[in-house]
């Protein structure tokens, strides 16, 4: 009991008196680094791909990417809405209602990462068909696909959305540990599936040495759980699961913004796919190549608004407006910040980051064109998200769901069809920057109203 206590106290402390640079720091330093070792499990595979000088296998990998965003979505829909929900019962007091939240969200993850496997393994034919994929192409997509979603869906999802609970539980090191291990592992074998001079295996090594890493981050993520921490305020036990609608209506609601977001980055990237193929393998292998590229600022971006979410809701829970103020705005410093410094570094070294993941010279200019347009986004970006997770932090669902649904699909998706009817190929690179700014504009309009609304003037920047 001494040690809940103090395990308690400490996470109490962070959350309620530890001066805001530091409490942010030490809860969005580890987050950043789990987004970041998150990045290289994805931008490993297209890295090591690439050497193959294959733009077949490279478009294959970026031809999965959108069902592999299906499982980033459901993980924020039960990842984000529990630990978020959790976060806030936990800033009330109301611990037992915290452990019923992430047991609700754990449970229901792993039931629908059982149906994705087994609609995977029944129809790949359906799913290939989706993604646009076709001729030589096809093959290595489905090869893919059956390694790192048909078996690799469930371990996956789940550590994901456990990295989200352990995060919340006051644990972020643990939670960037798990998943920089797992990053370590899925670097290391890369080279020795995908190439010839140990297996060959090519883009089916890539999917192989990612099933096995994430396999090993779930096992150390549940011995958190149930081995390490069995003091933890939130619970994966039995026991705990519960449909109640105060909780299940909670989470749901909560981490549906998240979930619609990424979910409607798959059907963009979809679209995007679909219109880049008809300019052949090459546009869509340097399409998928500057999308890894992009989102280096906005991991960090994720990484930030991931770490401070726990410390959000716990001080709208607790009524303490001037520190979610404080967090806000400390936050939107940082993400801005490195956001413009990315772009600047994108602008002067473009042909250098393309030739990092391929020498294909027809890609390579696709790539540099694409990179130095789209790049020029990302500090929109960085303001719409965190806006977004302050409101699902706060619990306010309407203005998040709104925004993520202008983030992607209501604008990006009539912008790529009409850009790129005006202007063929060239056209598309210029629908990110266009997206985002009418997104942060929205951000910003419903972060005055949300300010007003709820009578925390000072909560203005």
């Amino acid at each position: 009991m001494a040690i809940m206590t103090k395990t308690l106290e400490d996470k109490t402390y962070v959350f309620e008196s530890e001066r805001v640079p530091k409490a942010v720091a030490s809860l969005a330093i580890p987050a950043v680094l789990s987004q970041l070792i998150s990045l290289v499990y994805n931008m490993t595979d297209t890295f090591f791909v690439g050497q193959l000088n294959d733009p077949d296998q490279v478009a294959a990998v970026s031809l999965a990417a959108p069902l592999m965003l299906v499982l980033t979505a459901l993980a924020n829909l039960f990842g984000i809405g529990s630990a978020s929900t959790a976060s806030r019962f936990f800033g009330a007091k109301d611990h037992d209602s915290a452990k019923r939240t992430t047991a609700f969200g754990f449970y229901c993850a792993l039931a629908v990462a059982v149906l994705l496997s087994a609609a995977a393994l029944f129809f790949p034919g359906f799913l290939l068909d989706i993604l646009g994929s076709v001729g030589k192409t096809r093959t290595f997509t489905g090869d893919y696909l059956f390694l790192i979603f048909t078996l690799g869906a469930i371990p996956s999802l789940l550590s994901m959305v456990l990295s989200h609970y352990i995060r919340a539980d006051g644990a972020p090191k643990t939670a960037s540990i798990g998943l920089s291990v797992g990053g370590i592992i899925n670097l290391i074998l890369d080279p020795f599936f995908i190439f010839d001079f140990a297996f060959g295996m090519g883009v089916k090594g890539a999917a192989l040495a990612t099933l096995i890493a994430n396999t090993f981050t779930l096992a150390y993520f549940l011995r958190y759980f149930f081995v390490s921490r069995k003091d933890a305020i939130v619970s994966l036990h039995p026991r705990w699961f519960t449909f109640k609608r105060e909780i299940s209506l909670q989470v749901l609601v909560t981490g549906l913004p998240g979930m619609l977001q990424t979910l409607l980055a798959s059907v963009s990237n979809t679209m995007l796919n679909q219109l880049a193929k008809g300019y052949g393998s090459e546009v869509v292998a340097a399409m998928g190549i500057v999308k890894k590229i992009d989102t280096i600022p906005m991991s960090v971006t994720i990484g930030i608004a991931q770490g401070v979410m726990p410390l959000l809701g716990y001080n709208y829970a607790a009524k303490n407006s001037r520190r979610m103020r404080d967090v806000v705005k400390f936050s939107l410093l940082l993400a801005v910040g490195f956001s413009i410094v990315c772009v600047a570094v994108f602008q002067i070294f473009t042909f250098s980051f393309i030739n990092l993941f391929i020498r294909e010279a027809t890609t390579v200019s696709h790539g540099v064109f694409f990179l130095r347009v789209m790049s020029v986004s990302t500090p929109l970006m960085a303001v719409g998200f965190l806006m977004i997770t302050l409101f699902q932090a706060a619990g306010v669902s309407r203005p998040a769901l709104i925004l993520s649904v202008l983030r992607k699909g209501l604008v990006d998706i009539p912008l790529m069809l009409a850009f790129n009817a005006i202007f063929p190929l060239f056209g598309l690179a210029f629908v990110q920057p266009a997206t985002e700014l009418i997104a942060m504009l929205a951000a910003a309009i419903f972060y005055i109203r949300f300010s007003k609304r709820i009578s925390l003037s000072n909560l203005m920047i």
